[in-house]
Formats: structure tokens, sequence, C-alpha cells
């Protein structure tokens, strides 16, 4: 009976998708100017497929196939050649793409040399130290985990669990946090990191929305003015973090945590560290790739080394601002050979293990770079339909400017909760939501304009981390409830609250206040703080 359903959901789903392309064909025989809005049907489609798949590349790749589709007037043979020609191959002929994907799959390599060259598990029990450890402090090491890992968010999720399950069970700490606090800090921090698996798709994301209005752009820049708009990721952590220290569990979480803290299992003996290989193999890496990429880039952009200044250093980042996908690639290699020479000399690896392990690394990030080819493929034929004009006069005139964070999370937190993916929701928000507010802006003062722009680009990041924390459909959801051992559905039931209170937070504290002129550290500082009073908020309203 499985089986007969999986092969009927299979089979609806196929019907689904021929139903569309068909659909696709016959609307794009239409004339675009007599039928505007047929220029947003590629990211209709985008959605609805990756909803219908729960697969973010086939519902991008199926927007970009309907985009062509309506270029090419419903023309089969034409919509693929189109597609090939002005849409793919253009990829490979972009140094900029090519340096993304390059620092993509050489960062999974360096993860995994990472995780196989066993300082990571070290590190762990060293700060959770011999035997059985306090409950809060047992909850402060998976937060400091998190925080150090910031590489990657599936990565996170998938080591914590593996590595801290049993001792949370000895310290009482239930399975179900154990996930909460891993999944809170995996996607978080990784969406806010410089230096990460998200990196190169991010900046992808904000070039696209810019070539959407024909515009070159720095994008790490733009990315690092973003970062203190990106609420819902700082709300996140700061919720994480009043959990733990203010023992703030609402909804079923709280029973599970009652739960475990009766069931706590007899001490076991402390594991011998014996043979062991030493915490500083797994920092030693990181800090190679993270500090590399200042110190290229300064090294490229100064006139000379010394004397240093931060002035100084802010102007050989922006004369370096074109190289960095070189840059990125650079200090992935460099971190890579260290972790690999790590390895070869640690007790638990050898020469015939490094290049194994390296490309293990690299294959499973093969997925997340057929996502990144797809989403350029669709920003792409929405760039070519003039999607974002369409949309900016629909709403000209029924939204002011400054509801447009608000309004772009709130679609984005939509999508991604739906769809269950972040990429996906990037990947169809991003090169809509740029456009949108230029021309929703265009009366409004240069800086103001700026100002709004970069408000956007952390609206559409806290939106599409939001589905990454508590939608069902999320791999990191469903990776960080497998690791950790527990039901996904125990999962979404525990995390979504954190995750609602959150997005309120968000919402009213920070992307509301900041479309009105609101500086974005007042924004923070009174979020947070709203945050940590919280727990009395709601421990008067459950006690009357």
């Amino acid at each position: 009976m499985q089986a007969f359903g999986s092969n009927q959901q299979r089979l609806l789903r196929i019907g689904i998708l021929l139903a569309v392309l068909l659909a696709s064909a016959l609307i794009g025989q239409l004339e675009r100017l007599a039928h505007p809005w047929l220029t947003l049907w590629p990211s209709l489609v985008a959605l609805v497929m990756v909803f219908a798949w729960r697969s973010a590349f086939i519902g991008l790749l199926a927007g970009a196939v309907c985009g062509s589709l309506l270029l090419q007037k419903g023309h089969p043979l034409d919509t693929l050649t189109g597609l090939v020609a002005y849409q793919l191959l253009p990829i490979f002929q972009s140094p900029w793409k090519l340096s993304a994907i390059a620092f993509t799959l050489i960062l999974g390599g360096f993860v995994s040399l990472l995780e196989a060259g066993g300082g990571l598990q070290a590190l762990v029990r060293r700060m959770l130290g011999a035997g059985r450890a306090p409950a809060k402090r047992m909850q402060c090491t998976v937060f400091g985990f998190g925080l150090l890992v910031f590489f990657d968010g599936l990565a996170n999720t998938m080591l914590i669990g593996r590595l801290l399950r049993g001792a949370a069970d000895r310290c009482g700490v239930s399975r179900v946090k154990l996930a909460y606090l891993a999944d809170a800090t995996g996607s978080a921090v990784a969406c806010l990191a410089f230096v990460s698996t998200w990196i190169a798709f991010q900046l992808s994301m904000i070039r696209e929305g810019y070539a959407a209005v024909g515009r070159e752009v720095g994008a790490y820049g733009l990315f690092f003015q973003s970062l203190p708009m990106n609420f819902y990721c700082w709300f996140a952590l700061v919720m994480a973090l009043v959990c733990v220290l203010r023992s703030f569990n609402p909804g079923p979480m709280g029973r599970f945590e009652d739960a475990a803290g009766k069931q706590v299992p007899e001490e076991e003996p402390a594991e011998s560290s014996a043979g062991e290989t030493h915490w500083w193999r797994a920092i030693a890496p990181i800090l190679v790739v993270t500090l590399s990429i200042p110190l290229i880039s300064y090294g490229i952009g100064a006139e000379s080394f010394w004397p240093f200044s931060l002035a100084k250093f802010a102007e050989a980042y922006a004369v370096a601002e074109s190289l960095v996908p070189s840059i990125l690639v650079a200090s992935s290699v460099i971190g890579s050979l260290v972790a690999a020479v790590l390895l070869l000399t640690s007790r638990t690896g050898g020469a015939a293990q490094v290049v194994p392990v390296f490309f293990t690394g690299v294959r499973d990030l093969l997925g997340p770079v057929a996502i990144l080819l797809a989403a350029w493929m669709l920003g792409g034929v929405i760039s070519a339909l003039g999607a974002a004009e369409v949309l900016g006069h629909l709403l000209q005139g029924n939204l002011a400017p400054q509801f447009l964070p608000l309004v772009i999370f709130a679609v984005g937190s939509l999508i991604s909760f739906s769809t269950g993916t972040s990429w996906g929701t990037m990947g169809v928000l991003m090169p809509l939501a740029i456009p949108v507010v230029f021309h929703l802006t265009g009366s409004l003062p240069d800086a103001e304009c700026d100002r709004l722009i970069v408000a956007a680009i952390g609206a559409v990041f806290s939106g599409a981390v939001f589905g990454d924390h508590c939608s069902p459909f999320s791999d990191t959801t469903i990776v960080a409830s497998i690791a950790a051992g527990v039901e996904p559905l125990d999962h979404v039931r525990t995390q979504l609250p954190f995750a609602l209170l959150t997005a309120l937070v968000a919402c009213l504290f920070g992307f509301l206040p900041l479309g009105w002129g609101v500086p974005a550290w007042v924004c923070l500082l009174v979020g947070s703080l709203s945050l940590i009073l919280l727990p009395n908020v709601w421990r008067k309203r459950v006690a009357g």
C-alpha cells in the first residue's frame, strides 16, 4: 500500500508538471503587452512546483523552462535551445559565477576533512568535561558549538545531533531541545557568516536582483550592509540564548523538558581520551579560512601592509571587491590544504583517506550547486520578461515604500514555510524584490532608496531562514530531527512556537520601524530586549 501511495504521488507530480508546461506553452502564444501579468507566471510556477515536488531544484528549473516558453512564444524546440543558449551557457562564461560554484564545492570538501579529523569531537568533549554536565552547561555547549560551525547550516545540525545526543540524555536535556538549538543556530549562523556554503548563493542572488535592473553591484559590500537588518536570524540566536539561560520553554517543549529531567540515566564512566585527536586540529583550519579572506583582500587592495588602520582596511576591501569570488576560492583552498595536512598527521587519518574524504564532501554539495544553477536560470528569464517592472506597477499607489521590508519578510516567510527551502525562496524572491524597490522608490532621495534596498535584502534572507527553521518540508528541519534522534513532527511542534515568536518580534520591532527610518541598531536593541523580557510576560500570562 505504501508503494502504491508513493507511485500515485509520483504520477500526480508528473501530471502537475506536464499540465504546467502545457499551460505555459499556451500562455506563451498570448501577447505579453496585452497581458502583463504573464510575466509573473514563471515565479508562480516555481513556487507551485517546489511545493508539489518538495524539491527546490525541480521547482526553480520548472520555472525557468516555463519562462523560456513564454519568451519563445510556446515553441518547444526554441524553448530548449533558448534556455541553453541564453540562460545556461552564459553562467559558464561568467568568471564570477564559476568562482561561486568552485568555492561552494571546495568548502564542502573542507567541511568533510574537518569532520574526519576528529578535532570537533574532541572540542565537544573538552567543553562538556568528564562525566555528567549540568543541563544548562550542556545547552550552552550546544549553542557555542553551533556558533563555531558557522560554515554550513546542514553540517552544523548533523554534527551537533550526532555528537551530543548521548550527552543530552546524560544531562537531562530533551532530544527535541537539542534539535531546536542545533536548528536555530545552523541556518541563522550560516546566513549571517561571511564565509559559508551559503555566501556564494546569497551574493549571486543579490547580483541577479541588480542585473534585473541593468546594474552592476558590489554584492559583498551590500551583504555586509544588510547584516544588521537580517532581523530574524539575529533574533533567532537571541531567542535560543533566552531559551537556555532563562529556561524559557513555551508550548510542547516544556513537557518534553520536564520528562527528560525526570529520566536522567545513571552516570556513565567518562570516556578515555587516550589517543583522541586534539581539539586545536578543528580550530586551526577554521581560523585559516576565516582570517585568510580579509588578509588576502587587504594584501590585494592596500598599497602597503603597514601602517594598518581601519580606514585603510576599508579602502583596500573596496578595491578588492571585484576579486571577492577568487578570494573566496583561494581561502577555501588554503583552508582545505591545512585541514588535509592535519588529517594526515592525526591518529585517525592517512594519506589514502584524505582524497576520498575531500571528494565525499564535494559530492555532498553537488545538489546545492544544481539549485544554484537553476536559480540563476530562473533569474535570467524573470529579468528577460520584465517581471519586476510589472510587479512594481501593480504595487505602485497600493503600497507605501516604507512597508516594503515588512511585506518582503512576510512573503518570504510564507514561501519558505510552504516550500521548505531557503535557497528556493531566495532564488524566487530576490530577483523580484530588489527591482520592485527600485521601481517604488524612484521618486525618493538616493540615500533613502539605497537604505530600503539593503533592508529588502535583509528581509529576503530573514524570510528564507524562517521556513528553514520550522517548515515540516525543510531538509534542515528533517536532518536536525534525525540527527538528534527525534520524530520530525515532534521537532516541528516544539520549534514552531520559538520561530513564530521570533518572527513576530522581527516584524514589530525590526522590519516595520526599519521601513520608516528607525536605525537598524535601535531595532536590534529593542527587539533583543523584548525577547529577554518575554519569559516574564509569558509566565504571568500562563499563571493568570
